[in-house]
């Protein structure tokens, strides 16, 4: 997630949400995958 200025919500909301977002723990730690088998693709999310 990226935090951009200007599209109407709070710079406050947006920066509380990436780091919100950056600090949660990876999808495959809930079920206790390996990690080394585990593939994730993502891409990045302007907010």
């Amino acid at each position: 997630m990226i935090p951009t200025p200007g599209d109407g919500k709070a710079d406050w909301r947006e920066k509380l949400f990436a780091d919100m977002h950056r600090n949660a723990s990876a999808a495959a730690d809930y079920p206790r995958l390996p990690t080394n088998r585990v593939v994730e693709p993502g891409s990045k999310i302007e907010i």
